[in-house]
Parts: C-alpha cells; structure tokens; sequence
C-alpha cells in the first residue's frame, strides 16, 4: 500500500482495507499501513458545525436558579429544551425524575461554566447537546454522576474543565486531589458520541463505579483528546510521586474490590488522541469486557488489564508514530483474549516513575504476586495479597495481532512489584504467567535498537505454546520460546485480519459539532 494512496488533499483518510487486501498480500500490506496518520486528519470532519465560545453570552443568576428548580423538580416524562446560553456555576443539581429529556436547543450552545455537578438519580434520563467547560466538577466524582438506569449522554461536550475546585496536596502525604469528569453507578448507561478534551488534572476522565452484579454499559464512538499530567507540578514532590502520578486514566471500569465480578461494558469504537496521563490508559478493573474497534493514537499509555477476567481486547489499532512512552496492551489476571490488534511505531520502554510497573511494549504479560499454576488467588482476606496487588496471568489467548515497527513488540514481563502505592518497599516471591497461547501472530521488528520477543530469563512463562509466530527482528533469550519462525510469512492466516480493522475518525465519533 502506497503512501499516496492513504489520504485525499480534501478529505479524511479512508482506508478501504476490506479492497485491498483482496489485491495484496495481508502480511506484506501491514508493513506500511497506516504510516501516515496525522492527528488532524483523524480530528478533522467536514461534518462539524464550529461553536466559538465567545459567541455563547451569559445568563442572568435569575435564568440559573430558574434552570436549577426547572431540573430538580421536573416531573416523570418531561422534555426540557434549555435555551442557549452560559449558565455558570449551577452548583449540584439532583435529577430524579425518570423518562426525562435534557436537551440543548442548539448542540453546543448551552455551556455549563463555574462549579457544577448534574447527579443524575432518575431512569432513563437523555442528557444532550450539553458543554462543560471553564470550571470544574462541583464535588469529586465528576461534573455528571448518573446514577440510575438506562441514562444516556450524547453529542456533549467537556473541555478544559479543570479549575474552581481546591488542587492543592493534603498535609497527610502530600497526595493531589482526583476528580473525575464523569462517573457512571447504574446500570445500561450509554455514553456516545461526546468529546472529552483537555483534561489537566489528576483524576480519571470517565469512572465506571460497579457492584457485584453485570452494568452493561455502552461507551462507544466518543473523541478523548489531550491528557496531560504534571501541568501543575504534581510530579515535583519526590517521595509522592508515585501515588501522584497514579489516577490520570481516560477510563477507568471497575474497582480493584469489585474486579472479580463482570461489567459486560463495551468500550467501542473510540478515537483517543494525544492521551497522555499515565501509565493506564483504559484501565480494566473488572469482568467480561470488549475494547472493540478503538483508535488510539500518540498517547503515552497503555491499554490496561490490570483487574479482572475474561476481557476482550480486539480490531483496536493504536499507533505511536514514535512518540516516546507510547505502549500497547499489558496483562494481568485470568481468561482474557488478545486477538487481531494492529500496533505500530510505539517507542516506550520504561515509563520512568520510580517503583512503578511501567513497561511499555506492544503486548506486555506481567508477572504478578500469586502461584496460578498451583490455583492460588488474590483475597481481600489474605494480608499482603488483597484484591488490589497484581494478579498473575494465566490462561490467556494471544493470536493474530500485527505488531509493527516497535521498539519493543511481545515482552513477558519482569517487574518488581511494591507492597502498595504508599509502601515503596519490595515484594519476595513473584510469579510468571501461566498457561499462556501465543498464536499466528506477527512481530516485526527489524532495527537495530528493536526488540521483537523479550523473554523473561529469571521468570520464565509456565506451560505457554506457540503455534505460527513470526519475530523479525532481535529476540532475547531464544532458549525460552519453544518455536518460532523468524522470516516475513507467505500465508495470510498470519497477523491481523486488515479487513476487520477500521480507522476511527471525528466523521462517525464525537457530537456533531466542534466547541472552540
């Protein structure tokens, strides 16, 4: 596939893979497949109505507590169209109503600014249109709690909304606040076609907050663009610095203490841009969840399954156009499948916060705490072993993944693992993965400075199998995999199916206009 052909001078690229693999071989096409991606060419849409935030007047005080007695009071079934304008600092609003519509009469044109905090306690309540913007979360868990069932946020807006609220370390430890931008407690909620951008402070962008029991939620086709940690000196207080620079995930689903039950949630079909607030990117805390078809581009961070069993990470494309820091996917826990990924141009290695876990290859299996093989587990029960520390892997499936042009390609893992955030102290006994399937995938790496397979001499994988791998390029401690082949191979069953792979662009995620 020729340079040329990836992008029009007009219009956003169009990579019409299903055609071109039907004319070109699978394995030797993926050598230059989106090689040329810009970040404006995926941020860019034709389709975008443009609203200037200076166009946008304010309100009157009297048109806000109009607005706040409106939302709280609003009776079942209601639609309420707010009229354009900035409406700051709305402050908490509870919404109990069910079956409500909140809606913009203009997409775009209705700005909540100051401190504000829509807790959403109805049923199938539709928040739409809405902009977030030039102020903060009213309280901790972010500047929308939904918290019934069956709610949605569509085609809405949070930008820059990191000020009004105390940011200042405690005196206990010296630990930064987190706020969050959105938290989701109920169940079935649906979270589309929204743009999250500029989030400057630490705290998870989107929180998924669970109980025992499936929410099955819908995150799917949203734009998150530029995360970035540090911009108010978190870093600078050297013996916090690892719990400091902890909590800057876009998304985080589940919780270590809920991280044995499913969510069911569908991560879908997201463009991530220039994401850089940690080592996590998606942070999987949780169950039986799909991060399916996402773009992920430029951003210092990894997909993350640190919790949890029998997730799906698969058709995701993530591309580092050498940006330092950027990584793939890493690995913990139990029962989860790895398949038809495309990954290219990272270069990240170590991410560099002392005592932290940070490897950051294309796929990373780590090494955890507890003896798998002989069906140990980690317990809330079991003092120094709770829920929380690193489940090591096992019984995962790895096929079919495209790993291209990165400085490290497939590592297994060897990190030293801390008794807690807070106890930088070292953990004994560490365990390698277990009962782990590589199959048909292919790594190419073949510059001098890149490794395809990083074997792990000291903890090497348990009971693991290799059927048709291929690593170009270097590969270290060649005694530890039992088979591989290490030219480009011929047949298409190799690598990543390029037909099931799709660029995602601001033409079909985010709201249908561009708040500027």
């Amino acid at each position: 596939m020729k340079k040329s052909l990836l992008f029009s001078a007009c219009s956003i690229a169009l990579y019409s893979t299903a055609t071109l693999a039907s004319t070109a071989d699978n394995v030797q096409q993926s050598l230059s497949l989106f090689d040329n991606v810009q970040q404006q060419t995926l941020l860019h849409s034709d389709r975008h109505t443009v609203v200037n935030a200076s166009d946008i007047n304010p309100v009157s005080n009297e048109e806000v507590i109009a607005l706040r007695q409106q939302l709280t009071t609003a009776p079942d079934g209601a639609e309420i169209i707010i009229a354009n304008g900035d409406y700051s600092q709305l402050g908490e609003v509870i919404i109990t109503a069910n079956n409500l519509k909140i809606q913009a009469r203009q997409p775009g044109k209705v700005v909540f600014s100051g401190l504000v905090q829509l807790v959403v306690k109805g049923d199938d309540v539709s928040l739409d249109g809405l902009v977030f913007t030039n102020g903060g979360p009213a309280e901790r868990f972010g500047g929308i709690k939904l918290m019934g069932d069956n709610n949605r946020l569509v085609n809405s807006t949070f930008k820059d909304f990191n000020h009004d609220y105390p940011y200042e370390p405690d005196e206990a430890r010296e630990e930064y606040p987190r706020y969050l931008w959105l938290s989701i407690w109920g169940k079935n909620a649906t979270v589309t076609h929204n743009r999250f951008e500029g989030k400057l402070k630490r705290g998870t962008l989107i929180g998924v907050q669970k109980d025992g029991t499936p929410d099955n939620h819908v995150i799917e086709h949203n734009i998150f663009y530029n995360m970035q940690p540090n911009q108010f000196n978190e870093f600078a207080i050297e013996h916090a610095i690892r719990y400091n620079a902890n909590s800057w995930e876009a998304i985080r689903i589940g919780d270590s203490k809920a991280s044995q039950f499913p969510s069911n949630t569908s991560f879908s079909h997201n463009l991530m841009v220039g994401m850089d607030g940690e080592r996590e990117l998606i942070s999987v805390k949780s169950g039986h969840n799909k991060i399916n078809g996402n773009t992920i581009f430029e951003s210092s961070s990894m997909i993350s399954l640190r919790h949890g069993k029998a997730n799906e990470v698969s058709n995701n494309i993530i591309l580092g156009n050498g940006k330092n820091l950027t990584g793939g996917i890493r690995v913990y826990d139990e029962d989860h499948v790895i398949s038809n990924n495309f990954i290219r141009g990272l270069s990240g290695k170590d991410g560099g916060i002392k005592g932290n876990a940070d490897l950051r290859g294309a796929i990373v299996i780590n090494t955890g705490i507890i003896d798998v093989e002989n069906n140990e587990q980690l317990s809330e029960k079991v003092k120094g072993k709770e829920l929380n520390k690193q489940w090591t892997p096992k019984n995962i499936t790895v096929s079919h993944n495209s790993l291209i042009d990165n400085q490290w390609g497939i590592i297994h893992g060897d990190q030293v693992h801390r008794v807690s955030l807070f106890n930088n102290d070292e953990v004994e006994n560490i365990f390698a993965g277990d009962n782990i399937h590589f199959k048909a995938n292919f790594v190419y790496a073949p510059k001098p400075d890149a490794v395809a397979l990083k074997t792990n001499q000291k903890y090497p994988l348990t009971r693991s199998t290799y059927e048709q791998e291929f690593y170009v390029g270097q590969v270290d401690n060649q005694a530890k995999v039992n088979g591989f082949n290490t030219e480009i191979p011929k047949q298409d069953n190799v690598g990543a199916d390029l037909t099931k792979l799709s660029l995602v662009t601001a033409d079909e995620a985010g709201p249908s206009y561009v708040f500027k």
